[in-house]
């Protein structure tokens, strides 16, 4: 989900190292994942989207550990809106197909990346609305401390 909001104006550098000038004033989304769960820094360069109200949303930034800035151009977003990096939204879909041919790689390398701290939702799960249960989010992040535990 959407974490924050900011109008931006033409040529505003947001995210790390200030890499790339915002083309047009855009409103830029903050969605909170980033690096330490699975999505490269390559994506950045690569110009790997993410969806927002149905439309694939260029990011404004490079990816940081805990954070992606998209670029919504002109359009309404605001704050706990859904963003998908994998999956479907409205028409508009993104797979793992589709970040490996941007990233140069394959979609089991993708998805061999997607950290522990990503909650995992079982296919067929739909009658709950898709949503992990306490339980399932618990089991997903692994032991504590991560692998020097064992």
């Amino acid at each position: 989900r959407v974490t924050r909001v900011q109008r931006l104006p033409a040529g505003a550098r947001p995210s790390y190292g200030r890499r790339r000038a915002l083309p047009h004033a855009a409103t830029v989304a903050v969605v909170p994942v980033g690096y330490a769960d699975g999505v490269p820094r390559a994506a950045f360069e690569a110009g790997l989207p993410v969806l927002v109200g149905g439309r694939p949303r260029p990011l404004a930034g490079v990816v940081t550990m805990d954070q992606l800035l998209l670029d919504c151009g002109d359009d309404p977003v605001q704050v706990g809106d859904e963003a998908v990096l994998l999956g479907r939204q409205g028409t508009a879909s993104l797979t793992a197909w589709d970040w490996a041919r941007t990233l140069g790689t394959i979609a089991y390398e993708v998805l061999c990346h997607i950290g522990h701290r990503v909650p995992r939702v079982p296919v067929g799960e739909e009658d709950r609305g898709g949503a992990a249960s306490e339980e399932e989010v618990a089991r997903c992040q692994g032991p504590p401390g991560g692998l020097e535990d064992g």
